[in-house]
């Protein structure tokens, strides 16, 4: 008997919401990014008070909160310049759920 699958095969769905909030700096046109275990990412995160206390950590000011849905997400992340290779949900900063662009 064959079945559907209705799940996802790389377990996204379980990992990072639909919608999510990244920090952008218009002027620059830079984004918040963060660094765990040698891996460097675009931050994220499920709300956006979480976004808007990460953004207290860096040393720019202009900082705007954008929501977005994961596929602009993951957009955003591949055109960062290397090192970032990888979209970081950071809702646990010492535990990142990590999906890795590139």
């Amino acid at each position: 008997m064959n079945q559907t699958q209705t799940t996802s095969l790389m377990g996204l769905d379980d990992l990072f919401p639909e919608f999510l909030y990244v920090l952008h700096h218009p002027a620059s046109n830079r984004y918040g990014c963060f660094q765990y275990e040698g891996i460097h990412g675009l931050a994220c995160f499920s709300n956006e008070a979480a976004a808007v206390r990460f953004a207290e950590w860096i040393d720019l000011s202009g900082m705007t909160t954008n929501e977005v849905t994961f596929d602009q997400a993951r957009e955003v992340a591949k055109d960062r310049p290397l090192p970032v290779v990888s979209l970081m949900l950071l809702d646990t900063i010492n535990n990142p759920k990590i999906h890795f662009v590139r």
